[in-house]
């Protein structure tokens, strides 16, 4: 009984299939007919419905045609954002040619308009073909040109269109290339802003991040100390040739960075004609998330923080100048650590906090980029630095928007009176060590041997100067921050 009721089932269900594949073919024929039957009263439409018609295949042509134009309106900004790179007849040449150089006493850069293949092993940049002769270049894409000490470690880019290009691209992108070297003089933060981050500034930031960045000569510690700054430069992460090796392919390429002067920007001379270096600044402000804009926002009493150098240039009387800065009713901060220095994120928002920098000429100076606007920077120049400095600092300074002092030393508050005498030309004819020996020996003498106990009631008279910069209270006097 129960088979019988199994088999009739069964065939049941089958009944079923047959009637369910009945009915899906008869809608299909039924679908067919209907779309014949469509197209045949649509030869016979009024010429109002065909115009209708071709009104809606006219605006799908639109569509086409403006995504068509988005694309050519992009080509032509980017056309003319690498152009601004060059001047005078180094442009005309760009455009007829796709490839031009510019070249400065400083920085030498090269750009290439059309497409670009970049074999990463070899770093040769391979050119379209251009409207002249075969043409190869060599460039050390670093910002230091006039320097033959650091431009022979800094490794060569060929920008060619002789011999065959790469066979394929490994990589496509729809975004230039600029190509620098992180070589050089990197690990010390002066030369890392002058040739490196104000450069790339300088030659990057009016593509609004949509730039591929090469490094060459690729320091993993240089990249992670200026993290922040790279990711706001460009959307893409870095490509270092190194381990990258494949073909990459571009619609255009910069190779070098643009340098104006130490710590600055010639605002004429910018490709955008607008960045200068208060803009600069405010884009590290942003970066580095640094809350205070001007010194009248700092705490009071205001903050000097003094940089303490702890191998060469060292204050022997420190502790003593430390008692007469807080006596002038400045709040003291000692930077020493270098670790501590070189932690950008965090030692940032500490100078960011103070009114006043001070300290021995040397790299350390530099953080005074990140100051607040209004802020004094101090230098005291050592014994025998005392020319051909000014463009490191006392110049750069009011650009930034900042106060510039500076503290000259006198013979007897060198370290090299205890050795050498006071009547000894070391001290008494400084140029004559440089015209002897020339710049090593200058350095090796006052640089690297020198270290420095100041007249404090002659420096206290700097430091007056400087409380009279950043005070809120306009009626200070000599009276009210002096020496007690």
């Amino acid at each position: 009984m129960v088979q019988k009721e199994t088999s009739l089932g069964k065939m049941e269900k089958e009944k079923g299939g047959r009637l369910l594949l009945f009915a899906t073919q008869t809608l299909c024929v039924f679908f067919l007919f209907h779309l014949f039957y469509i197209e045949l009263i649509s030869l016979k439409a009024t010429p109002s419905q065909q115009i209708k018609r071709r009104q809606i295949l006219s605006e799908w042509k639109k569509v086409d045609e403006s995504t068509a134009v988005e694309k050519d309106d992009q080509q032509q900004s980017l056309q003319y954002l690498l152009a601004s790179l060059v001047e005078g007849e180094d442009r005309t040449k760009l455009h007829s040619t796709g490839f031009a150089c510019d070249n400065s006493s400083w920085s030498l850069v090269c750009v290439a308009n059309k497409p670009v293949k970049i074999n990463m092993s070899t770093m040769q940049v391979h050119l379209s073909s251009l409207g002249v002769e075969n043409t190869t270049t060599i460039v050390r894409p670093y910002a230091m040109q006039g320097n033959p000490y650091v431009m022979n470690d800094i490794t060569p880019v060929t920008i060619t269109t002789t011999g065959p290009p790469p066979p394929r691209c490994d990589h496509n992108h729809q975004h230039p290339a600029v190509i620098f070297s992180s070589g050089g003089y990197t690990g010390n933060i002066f030369h890392e802003f002058n040739e490196n981050l104000i450069p790339l500034f300088i030659t990057s930031r009016m593509f609004k991040s949509r730039v591929h960045f090469i490094v060459v000569d690729h320091k993993p510690s240089f990249i992670k100390k200026y993290r922040r700054v790279f990711t706001r430069l460009s959307d893409h992460e870095i490509i270092n040739p190194a381990v990258h090796t494949d073909v990459h392919c571009f619609p255009g390429a910069i190779t070098g960075l643009k340098f104006h002067k130490f710590l600055g920007i010639n605002t004429p001379k910018n490709p955008s004609d607008h960045y200068s270096m208060p803009d600069f600044r405010t884009f590290i402000r942003q970066t580095y998330k640094l809350k205070t804009r001007s010194v009248f926002n700092t705490p009071n009493p205001p903050v000097l923080l003094l940089i303490s150098r702890q191998t060469t240039r060292k204050f022997l009387n420190q502790e003593q100048m430390v008692n007469m800065m807080e006596e002038l009713g400045f709040r003291v901060i000692i930077a020493s650590s270098a670790k501590e220095m070189t932690n950008i994120d965090k030692f940032s928002h500490v100078i960011n906090s103070c009114s006043v920098m001070v300290g021995v000429h040397g790299a350390g100076l530099a953080n005074e980029i990140f100051l607040p606007n209004g802020g004094v920077m101090v230098q005291v120049r050592p014994l025998g630095f005392q020319w051909d400095v000014d463009s490191f600092y006392s110049e750069p300074g009011p650009g930034m928007g900042l106060r510039y002092l500076e503290y000259m030393m006198e013979p007897e508050e060198s370290s090299l009176a205890d050795v050498y005498g006071l009547d000894h030309p070391v001290l008494q004819d400084t140029a004559s060590v440089a015209a002897k020996g020339g710049y090593d020996a200058a350095r090796e003498m006052y640089l690297d041997k020198q270290d420095l106990r100041l007249n404090l009631t002659r420096f206290s008279e700097t430091l007056v100067q400087a409380m009279r910069f950043v005070r809120r209270d306009a009626s200070v006097t000599d009276k009210n921050i002096k020496l007690s």
